[in-house]
């Protein structure tokens, strides 16, 4: 699968503060934003909910989410239980990757309408080993998900293919499993490093654009496969609502 990465140079705002990529998944193109400040990521909810429509689940937003940590680090006692550092969401063509503050700075102040989305009923959080993540999230940052669906159980119920043991699945296995095999990330063989050496943007450091791009690749599968399961699971064609959407396109292009 052929996936790729460009920044979108020279922009300003004065009242947003991020950093812009496209990123190419296949003939999918998705705008990645990146950022420190919490106008921004509401604005950026905003923005996706009004450009997403789901085909699985009506009056619904389903999101792709991940978090991570830069290093786990360990004491003598074995692996410390650090906070998150990097929230991925991904809304259909539209991903975000949200720098998260330490909760336990004395400034800290939680995203108010980011807990607000993530706790909304109709708000259908999809992800691998999402109750681990949910937990933590709630216990650090006081972000409580509503509605969150683990992608391993929903693969079991969705294709009912017991032979598989897909509860057991790595998300690039499982992409190719719902997918298709073309679904192939080829990943680094080391490590992806997070930040440009020397780069300091507004007093956080700027992230790789291979770790943009794969942070996006990974929000987006996690987005792609759990709607691919709904429509298996409601037993919509998914296919067919995909060249339904290409021949709105090209007739809207025609015009």
């Amino acid at each position: 699968m052929e996936i790729s990465v460009e920044k979108i140079e020279g922009i300003k705002d004065s009242d947003y503060f991020y950093e812009a990529y496209n990123i190419q998944v296949e003939n999918h193109r998705i705008l990645t934003i990146v950022t420190y400040c919490e106008v921004t990521v509401t604005k950026w909810i905003k923005d996706a909910k009004k450009s997403y429509n789901s085909k699985s689940l009506s009056k619904t937003v389903i999101v792709g989410l991940s978090v991570e940590r830069e290093y786990d680090e360990y004491s003598r006692y074995g692996l410390r239980d650090t906070p998150f550092q990097l929230l991925h969401l991904c809304i259909g063509s539209h991903c975000l990757l949200y720098h998260l503050a330490n909760p336990y700075d004395y400034d800290y102040f939680p995203n108010k309408f980011l807990n607000s989305f993530l706790s909304d009923p109709k708000v259908v959080v999809v992800g691998m080993g999402i109750k681990e993540k949910a937990s933590k999230l709630e216990r650090e940052f006081g972000v409580k998900l509503k509605n969150a669906v683990d992608l391993n159980e929903l693969a079991v119920k969705g294709m009912k293919r017991d032979e598989l043991d897909l509860g057991r699945y790595d998300l690039d296995r499982l992409a190719k499993a719902v997918l298709g095999k073309h679904v192939d990330v080829v990943r680094p063989e080391k490590n992806v490093e997070w930040f440009v050496m020397g780069k300091r943007y507004c007093c956080c450091d700027e992230l790789t654009k291979e770790k943009v791009l794969f942070t996006t690749v990974d929000a987006y599968l996690c987005f792609w496969i759990g709607s691919e399961l709904f429509d298996m699971i409601l037993g919509i064609d998914s296919s067919a609502a995909g060249s339904s959407k290409k021949s709105k396109k090209k007739k809207e292009k025609m015009k």
